[in-house]
């Protein structure tokens, strides 16, 4: 699918009130509703109740083999609010290549730094990472997942897209660009439809200048379906992305398009009916019945319904809107709290804000960005695209200790401050992490979790395993074998996982045969693979037997 013509006059501007409420109540919405949604985790208050200020708490991370807690500061905020800067960054930077900026620049670098990210959208950005769109890798099982994958993790970040475009008097251009940005990372109609049907609604908030009616964005939604269902244009990457679908589809890809339109009205439908109890209508029941709890709750289209509903329901009171979503037990809250936040800012602007929210992660670097946003495509930087070296080397440039400065692509640099390290659940691991801080004013997290090899391991940046067991050619130097700080750069570690991919045929191979062929003890394989699946170069794709899929296309048992 070709760029949109962002050279179209522009007849009016966003007013930079609602720009910057929108972006401000997104990353508040995320910041409360985050550890609402893992309340194990969350410093218990139960006289507070639901309340509008930040509050620290401590987050388990790590999955279920390298577990580790790390403290989340009040107010700081999650993928939501990531890729919702990632996108709006993309379009004030890049002009007509924001699309290319997206997936070769911010996606790769997100991987770095993303908390909270979800499944599918981290499994496209590692494949952007690896130089190959999604839909094109060569594992058969990835490219299934790809358009499988139905989820809000498009609706949750395509805000900036309403916001840049919102002058515009046809929402054509803006569907494009929702459906072009969602299929960065996603496939399946219920993610890029509730995309298309969130970024309407805040497309036509944003450009109100009237109050808003109760329940009236449900019925200009319903009314104007044919604007944000239509099927996209089969011209994206030369044809070849609807190839994939079809292929992946058994040719039935407009079916399914069409299928989820009906979805999405019905749930559309189901929000209306859910206010016809006026101010008495019962959210709770409104939400589950939208899906909003325990399986369907993070997909694309009930999340998008689900905000749509808590604005028509709660335009007059924006905040209670906001905080519904994020205290809403067993619900997908931060994104949900964040899609809502969203749109009412593109409502409503700043007034309602509370002062607490002001202070969120990167408040003033939101606003700035948020102006920068609503100026549209006119004012638009039109910076060439440097795609960035792969993330694993990046990781190489991060020091042990002090401050440092690192590039990260051709225009920003990060301060890196070394963070105490978080504490490890697991006693056989050790953790690292950074902040960077970026010259135009984000904060970014990094963690590193390694497997203790010897003692000295708090002294290096790695889980090197002892050179006793690995191959010769593998192997460090003798004079540098007792050396705490031997191998900074973690390059034993590369050279295994080059030697690994270079010993895969087509067929599976046991784990005793890799410790052959690499010269490893056993044991040795399985503990490199953990963290081979930590960095996101292989995947689980079953456990019974326990099977990786390396990201050459080749698979192995345990």
């Amino acid at each position: 699918m070709h760029d949109s013509n962002e050279n179209q006059a522009l007849k009016t501007t966003l007013p930079l009130p609602k720009a910057e409420g929108a972006m401000l109540a997104l990353a508040a919405g995320d910041a409360l509703g985050w550890p609402q949604e893992m309340p194990r985790n969350v410093p218990r208050h139960p006289a507070k109740g639901v309340h509008v200020e930040f509050e620290k708490w401590i987050r388990r991370s790590g999955g279920r083999y390298q577990p580790f807690e790390e403290t989340i500061l009040p107010g700081e905020y999650s993928d939501d609010t990531q890729l919702t800067l990632a996108v709006a960054r993309s379009r004030t930077n890049h002009g007509s290549a924001w699309w290319k900026a997206f997936t070769r620049v911010e996606l790769p670098l997100w991987t770095l730094y993303e908390r909270g990210g979800g499944g599918a959208t981290k499994r496209a950005a590692r494949a952007w990472a690896d130089g190959h769109p999604p839909w094109k890798s060569n594992k058969k099982n990835e490219v299934h997942q790809y358009f499988s994958a139905g989820g809000n993790g498009v609706a949750m970040r395509v805000l900036p897209h309403a916001l840049f475009l919102a002058a515009q008097e046809s929402s054509a251009v803006l569907m494009h660009d929702v459906v072009l940005d969602g299929s960065a990372t996603h496939g399946h109609p219920r993610a890029l439809l509730g995309a298309t049907v969130y970024a309407y609604a805040a497309w036509s908030l944003a450009r109100r200048s009237s109050t808003l009616r109760f329940g009236e964005l449900l019925d200009t939604l319903l009314d104007e379906a044919p604007e944000w269902s239509k099927f996209p244009k089969s011209e994206r990457d030369g044809g070849s992305w609807f190839e994939a679908a079809e292929d992946a589809t058994g040719a039935r890809y407009h079916l399914i398009w069409d299928q989820t339109t009906c979805e999405m009205l019905e749930l559309l439908e189901v929000a209306r009916k859910g206010l016809q109890a006026g101010a008495l209508a019962d959210d709770h029941s409104v939400l589950k019945d939208l899906g909003c709890f325990g399986r369907t709750k993070g997909a694309g289209t009930s999340s998008a319904a689900a905000a749509v509903y808590l604005v028509a329901r709660h335009a007059a009171q924006p905040v209670q809107g906001v905080l519904r979503a994020a205290f809403e037990k067993g619900a997908d809250t931060d994104t949900l709290a964040a899609m809502a936040g969203g749109l009412m800012g593109c409502l409503c602007g700043v007034e309602w804000l509370p002062t607490a929210w002001f202070q969120v992660q990167d408040a003033e670097y939101l606003r700035n960005i948020a102006s920068r946003t609503a100026l549209g495509p006119c004012n638009a930087h039109q910076r060439p695209v440097e795609p960035l070296p792969h993330p694993e080397s990046i990781f190489s440039d991060l020091p042990r200790k002090g401050e440092h400065e690192l590039v990260l692509g051709n225009t920003t640099r990060a301060r890196v401050v070394v963070l105490p390290d978080p504490k490890p659940i697991a006693k056989s691991i050790a953790v690292r992490a950074w902040r960077l801080s970026t010259s135009d004013g984000q904060t970014m997290y990094i963690t590193r979790v390694g497997r203790l090899a010897r003692e000295a391991f708090a002294d290096q940046p790695s889980d090197t395993p002892e050179p006793n067991q690995l191959p010769s050619s593998v192997r460090a130097p003798a004079d540098t074998a007792t050396d705490s700080d031997a191998d900074p750069k973690n390059s034993l570690y590369v050279e295994f996982c080059r030697q690994l991919r270079s010993i895969f045929g087509s067929g599976e191979i046991k784990r005793k045969d890799v410790e052959t062929t690499l010269g490893l003890v056993p044991g040795q394989v399985r503990k490199w693979l953990e963290r081979a699946e930590q960095d996101g170069q292989i995947q689980w794709t079953s456990k019974k037997p326990v099977k990786f899929t390396l990201s050459s296309n080749r698979k192995f048992l345990l």
